[in-house]
């Protein structure tokens, strides 16, 4: 029922917007907008493989001073922009950029560089650093191997331990432990550098039989306790595809989850001949959230109309965005 009404309330909205009947609009200014790209990455989504399963982690920097750890579980919801809401398992069957958008849209914090690592080689470093201490035993990488093939949630508490450990045994990391990777010297400096008191995981809430979600409280919480912060909530968008292009929910969420932005629903809008990005919140004191949003698009006209109940801001992408 909650779906079927967000999608009643995105239609309102669309059709207002339709009919030009708007409350308020903001002209664009003289100066068009300079589209913001995402900076330089402090953060790697980390994919430890171990046969079919897939167990993802975020490593490294939010610029709050401490070098840590999330745990993603596989069974947490996400939207993936452009394609609608999975879970992370079927996120990471992805291309590992696709992924790790999906990982920044869940977070609201921007992961720039990806990498995969056989669970083997886990346990080739962690024999490496002559065992970890587990639970005050010495843990070779066989015992390390073995816990990481456990399924989900096993595998999940499993990886949270190992990561712990490792950090906390001071294990080193190199470039070629890693078996794909963007940006590998990065990853492996951030595996490297983690806080053994700073590997946390992501904590979610079953709210149907095997739907787990987490909320913007326990996602900042766990980026306070991971990173240091931001302990602020990313500002959530609905984002609609009005101009037919593939995959233009992806380029969109690129440019507004590094501005503090986070993508809540992601579809297609009614019909694909808008344009020009038409950027809509439901109050004029979310104008200023608008036009940042227009800012980091670097095209759009603000608007105030109805309210979609989902999130302060709408975006309507146009044929005018090149992404």
């Amino acid at each position: 029922m909650t779906r079927r009404l967000s999608i009643l309330v995105i239609a309102a909205v669309l059709a207002t917007v339709g009919t030009g009947a708007l409350l308020v609009v903001r002209e664009r200014a003289q100066s068009e907008p300079v589209p913001t790209r995402p900076e330089a990455a402090g953060l790697a989504l980390v994919t430890v493989r171990t046969g079919d399963a897939l167990l993802p982690a975020v490593v490294g920097s939010t610029g709050f001073g401490t070098t840590g750890a999330l745990v993603i579980p596989p069974s947490a919801m996400v939207v993936v922009p452009g394609q609608g809401e999975t879970t992370v398992a079927d996120a990471l069957q992805l291309e590992p950029r696709a992924a790790a958008i999906a990982i920044s849209n869940l977070l609201g914090v921007w992961v720039g560089d990806t990498a995969t690592v056989e669970a083997s080689q886990v346990a080739a470093v962690t024999d490496e650093t002559a065992g970890v201490d587990i639970g005050g035993d010495a843990t070779g990488g066989t015992e390390v191997s073995s816990m990481l093939a456990e399924p989900d949630p096993g595998g999940v508490a499993a990886l949270q331990i190992v990561l712990k450990a490792l950090a906390s045994a001071g294990a080193s990391w190199d470039a070629s432990d890693l078996a794909e990777a963007h940006n590998a010297g990065h990853v492996a400096d951030a595996l490297s550098t983690v806080s053994g008191s700073n590997v946390v995981t992501l904590q979610t809430d079953e709210i149907a039989s095997g739907v787990f979600r987490t909320s913007p409280e326990q996602v900042s919480e766990a980026l306070v306790d991971a990173f240091g912060g931001p302990a602020t909530e990313a500002t959530p968008v609905i984002v609609l595809n009005g101009n037919g292009v593939p995959g233009i929910g992806e380029q969109v969420a690129e440019r507004l989850i590094p501005g503090g932005f986070r993508v809540a629903v992601s579809q297609n809008a009614s019909e694909f001949d808008h344009p020009e990005t038409l950027i809509v919140v439901g109050s004029p004191d979310d104008v200023g959230l608008a036009e940042r949003v227009r800012d980091l698009l670097g095209v759009g006209g603000v608007s105030v109309s109805v309210g979609s109940g989902i999130a302060p801001v709408t975006v309507v992408v146009g044929e005018d965005f090149s992404g």
